[in-house]
């Protein structure tokens, strides 16, 4: 009896956290201005918007907003779609920038994170 509650166990836990794992987001710039376009895949169940922020890792003030989008099932975001995001714009050379969405459901409860990074300039 132990054997089988700890292997249901192990198995609910794998399920679980295969679905946690499953959200994952990339972008690719629209030049250097409007806010990137933005792939999803495997958006939680329940989602109701997507928060998204951006941040340059190579600089210590490098808050670039982002934006909250509804979502309505769709599997991308496109090019200036975020409201409070500003551009790239690294001093000299490329600048690593890193892309955050969570998936927010009902009362905002937090379904997920994914998160993606990309140079700017490539």
């Amino acid at each position: 009896m132990h054997f089988r509650l700890a292997a249901f166990a192990v198995a609910f836990f794998a399920l679980g956290t295969a679905d946690a794992s499953a959200f994952s987001m990339s972008f690719r710039w629209c030049g250097a201005g409007p806010s990137p376009v933005i792939a999803l895949s495997g958006v939680p169940k329940g989602t109701t918007s997507l928060q998204f922020h951006m941040d340059d890792l190579d600089y210590s003030t490098g808050n670039h907003g982002g934006g909250v989008v509804a979502y309505t099932g769709q599997n991308s975001v496109p090019c200036g779609a975020l409201q409070t995001y500003n551009p790239p714009a690294p001093p000299k050379g490329s600048h690593r920038y890193q892309m955050s969405v969570t998936a927010l459901g009902s009362g905002n409860a937090n379904l997920g994170t994914a998160t993606f990074t990309r140079k700017f300039p490539e």
